[in-house]
């Protein structure tokens, strides 16, 4: 599910920049395929290499997990992570060879794996800064759309303000950012009891289940609030706010109530919810 989220979060990310290869400047086909599967490849290296690293708490949170059960041996796993990280360089540098147009997917493969073993090795220990990185990572495929040089030709080169590039992606941006913080405490509450006896401190842990939730609650309401920014700006119809409010509304009202009820599973997965309505209504309104 993260690896089709991301997928479909870069091809909407080219689609509002008017980007896409269908459109006049924008990238190439090869571009959007090498990308996607640069990002398939850094959430599947990641992942692995999460449960491997995470296999003594993972027996208390997570038995059902392939590495706990044994239906996976350690020794291929790690084979796996190193396998599908090489592929997810591979995938940046061939963007950066075939197309020719400069090393923007190359660095930003090479950093975003940096991240994502950072995370795994150190940050995910930091109470709330794990959960907000997690966030950032999942915007990720937006700030590819923004850095990379789309629709370089051999002619010309398509070019946008920068100030309109922010304009068009930056709904997407922090309603990524936001609702991932929220997922990632929610599923942060969901795992207490095996964290605790794992050793491994978390921001419900730290600040209490009652904060914890209420920063979860209050990061869902305003992304609610806010729905009508870039309606007011400009940048998207009315028809936007019309979609969304529709949408959003019961699902973050859901949201609430099953927190309140501890409940933390469905309402992690009703904020997945509430991000893909974001992006459809996003793809419908431009």
């Amino acid at each position: 599910m993260n690896i089709v989220i991301a997928m479909v979060t870069l091809a909407i990310g080219y689609y509002l920049l008017s980007a896409m290869p269908t459109n006049e400047g924008g990238i190439e086909w090869i571009s959007l395929i090498l990308q996607t599967l640069g990002f398939a490849f850094a959430i599947s290296f990641a992942n692995i290499q999460n449960d491997i690293w995470d296999l003594e708490s993972d027996r208390l949170n997570r038995p059902e997990r392939p590495l706990v059960t044994g239906k996976v041996s350690i020794a291929v796993a790690q084979k796996a992570w190193i396998i599908l990280l090489v592929l997810t360089l591979a995938a940046g540098l061939a963007d950066s060879i075939l197309t020719k147009t400069n090393w923007t997917a190359s660095i930003f493969f090479v950093l975003l794996s940096l991240l994502l073993i950072a995370y795994n090795k150190w940050l995910k220990h930091i109470p709330l800064l794990k959960n907000m990185t997690v966030a950032l990572m999942c915007a990720t495929p937006l700030l590819l759309c923004y850095f990379y040089p789309a629709g370089i030709s051999e002619t010309e080169t398509y070019t946008m303000d920068p100030a309109d590039k922010i304009g068009y992606l930056y709904p997407a941006m922090l309603f990524a950012f936001l609702l991932t913080t929220a997922r990632e405490i929610y599923k942060d509450l969901e795992d207490e009891t095996g964290d605790l006896k794992a050793g491994i401190m978390t921001f419900p842990l730290i600040a209490g289940a009652k904060t914890a939730r209420r920063l979860a609650g209050f990061i869902c309401i305003f992304c609610w609030a806010i729905l009508p920014l870039p309606v007011l700006q400009g940048y998207y119809p009315t028809l936007f706010l019309m979609i969304t409010g529709a949408i959003f509304t019961p699902t973050i009202l859901a949201i609430l109530i099953y927190a309140h009820k501890r409940n933390y599973r469905r309402a992690q997965k009703l904020v997945k919810v509430a991000m893909f309505a974001g992006l459809v209504a996003l793809l419908v309104c431009c």
